[in-house]
């Protein structure tokens, strides 16, 4: 079975919103063992879609298209797909009853409540645009809105149902991820090439700042015969990357440290300074993560690591900002200041401009200690010459020191050289 996605939407074309939607679906599908052959977007234009949709039948066994089903002058899916398939619209007493229940007496009740003839409707529980399903001459077209939130609720609790019951399979698509950290992507496709693998199962790799995500994919009848398939390959992998590897139920880093530190009971503290508190916005948007999460010093000026911190004016005058025995006393100050039983201490350079011949841009003192251990500092010598290079190097630098942290908390283990 081949499956098309269509996104509609001018601000994904001009790189204002993301396309968070396909990769959803994607996503989505993947979980119930269904894949996406082919995705697509198009502008808020009629005869451009009205094209696309056209291709799209031609190659697609299920048409999935979101957007373009609200109420204002650009949303035109309803039509087009209508038109296409020949089918009259009616104006719907039961919707209309029920989003004037939710919203009141909105503008677009009468648009909103206007449905196809024929055809399946899909309650919109969140929003007002209902989706819709179609089947025919052998094709399933299934019509979502275009608002993230609204598209989930009703993927879940319509449209993946709908797919389930008429392109029901046997054989399905599984897929297990392996996290690893702190580790180039060229070091992990070298270990990949050697390993032999059946006609019935794929690698992919995965790079992101500070970490790397290996696919293995396979077909099965069922979870159990997928696992036999790929488990040699899963741990030839693992057992490789032992020292790098973490787990993690959504890919991220944090979420792996966030799981141990409430299974351990303990507690974690930073001190921020060029990260400008990244690394605190990525763990409280984890909830639960009050428990063990005490909070950061976003100490981004000297005077800041000087009177919150204590860093001492010598060791700035003498070392700079981005010094480890800066970052040392940083980590110092944090556990001086609270009762956490591990820090992070970040200071550096992330551009566009502030860099030197000594310290060019990228150039990153980092520290992370357990309370009582020695503390483990070095310098990340990060890309810094890009358009967005600051961003990516946040980015790089909060996940590294996340990957670091792991490593200490899941194994007692260093990872700059003394």
């Amino acid at each position: 079975m081949k499956i098309e996605i269509i996104t509609i939407g001018n601000e994904l074309l001009s790189g204002k919103t993301i396309n968070s939607n396909a990769q959803y679906i994607c996503q989505t599908l993947l979980k119930f063992g269904y894949s996406a052959l082919y995705t697509s977007v198009y502008q808020d234009e009629k005869k451009e879609l009205e094209n696309g949709i056209k291709i799209a039948l031609k190659r697609a066994d299920l048409l999935i298209i979101t957007g373009g089903l609200g109420p204002t002058i650009d949303d035109n899916t309803k039509k087009i797909v209508t038109n296409l398939l020949k089918i009259d619209l009616k104006f719907s007493e039961d919707i209309a009853s029920d989003i004037e229940k939710r919203f009141g007496q909105i503008a677009s009740l009468e648009e909103q409540s206007t449905i196809p003839k024929s055809g399946y409707v899909f309650k919109n529980e969140v929003g007002t645009a209902p989706g819709f399903a179609f089947i025919d001459s052998g094709k399933v077209l299934i019509l979502l809105p275009g608002v993230p939130i609204e598209l989930e609720d009703m993927f879940e609790k319509h449209a993946i149902l709908f797919i389930q019951k008429h392109f029901p399979i046997k054989e399905k698509i599984f897929q297990e991820i392996i996290n690893i950290s702190l580790l180039p992507e060229i070091k992990i496709d070298a270990l990949l090439r050697t390993i032999h693998l059946p006609d019935d199962v794929s690698l992919g790799i995965y790079p992101a700042p500070g970490f790397v995500q290996v696919s293995i994919t396979t077909k099965a009848l069922d979870k159990s015969e997928a696992t036999k398939k790929i488990r040699d390959i899963k741990n030839k992998i693992a057992l490789e990357f032992s020292d790098y590897t973490y787990i993690s139920e959504d890919g991220k880093i944090e979420r792996a440290i966030h799981d141990l530190l409430i299974k351990n009971d303990e507690k974690i503290a930073f001190a921020e300074s060029c990260t400008g508190g990244a690394l605190s916005a990525k763990i409280v948007a984890l909830p639960d993560s009050s428990k063990y999460f005490l909070g950061s010093f976003i100490t981004y000026s000297n005077d800041f690591k000087k009177n919150i911190l204590k860093v001492s004016e010598k060791t700035l005058k003498d070392n700079g900002a981005v010094s480890l025995p800066t970052v040392k006393e940083m980590i110092k100050g944090v556990f001086d200041l609270t009762d956490a039983t591990y820090a992070i201490a970040i200071s550096g350079i992330a551009g566009p401009g502030g860099g030197t011949e000594e310290k060019p841009i990228g150039t990153i003192s980092l520290a992370v200690a357990k309370r009582g251990d020695e503390i483990d500092a070095g310098f990340l010598h990060l890309k810094g010459s890009l358009k967005g290079a600051r961003s990516m190097i946040i980015e790089s630098t909060a996940n590294i020191a996340f990957g670091i942290l792991y490593r200490k908390i899941a194994h007692n283990l260093t990872y700059f050289e003394k």
